[in-house]
């Protein structure tokens, strides 16, 4: 689900690179609107009795500064906090969202494997239009099925259908299969996070590739309602 957030304080946001994230804040179940907490130079100081607002992460997809409209997709996915919330959204409803923050840095390079299942796609096309030469990205995407499917701007992309498997392996066997292109380049993968570990261990150990030239990030994690947003399996 695309929805368009607009309003006074979003005049002059800036997304100032690729797969950027930012906080999107929701009102707790029952409040007529969403309260904020005042912020300090220690962060948020709530009143007595109040909670902080309940929150989750995505990449922006876009800001248009002529209509002042700032772009965020949603995964309908059934119940969860932000699956519910898109699914039920109505012009004139309320949230907070946060300046973006830790965008990607596109390096140069000879080829880029762009990768991920579709809870990275926001993060797949905001890369693909920040690369000098986008004919040179391989982009490998992982959906349930074709009605799923959507333009992107490379010229190599390949769809991969889930077709009942579970979401990120055909991903990984794909990545697994294909050879490395020759020259330097790098890898950017985002998916489930157990696959992403599979992956980037693929990557390192088995391909020898450096450190630098790989990307990883766990969008989220089967049975883990809030993961982590700063998952990029670090500890590989």
């Amino acid at each position: 689900m695309r929805v368009t957030f607009s309003g006074e304080e979003l005049k002059g946001y800036e997304i100032k690179g690729p797969a950027t994230h930012i906080k999107v804040y929701f009102g707790w179940p029952g409040e007529g609107h969403l309260v904020l907490p005042q912020w300090g130079p220690e962060g948020p100081v709530l009143a007595e009795g109040q909670q902080m607002p309940l929150n989750r992460t995505y990449t922006p997809r876009s800001y248009d500064e002529d209509s002042n409209g700032l772009v965020v997709e949603f995964m309908l996915h059934g119940e969860g906090l932000a699956s519910s919330w898109a699914a039920s959204v109505r012009a004139g409803d309320e949230v907070a969202v946060t300046l973006p923050g830790g965008p990607y840095t596109v390096q140069p390079a000879d080829w880029y494997v762009i990768a991920g299942d579709e809870s990275a796609l926001p993060g797949i096309e905001t890369i693909i239009e920040a690369l000098p030469d986008a004919s040179k990205a391989q982009v490998i995407v992982e959906v349930t099925g074709p009605d799923e499917e959507r333009p992107l701007l490379a010229e190599n992309v390949t769809w991969l259908h889930r077709d009942g498997a579970d979401a990120g392996r055909r991903l990984e066997q794909t990545i697994r299969a294909m050879e490395t292109p020759a020259g330097n380049g790098r890898f950017w993968v985002g998916c489930e996070a157990g696959v992403m570990r599979d992956i980037r261990k693929h990557l390192l150990f088995d391909r020898g590739l450096d450190r630098e030239a790989i990307h990883t990030h766990g969008y989220w994690k089967r049975g883990d309602m809030n993961h982590p947003d700063h998952d990029v399996g670090q500890e590989i």
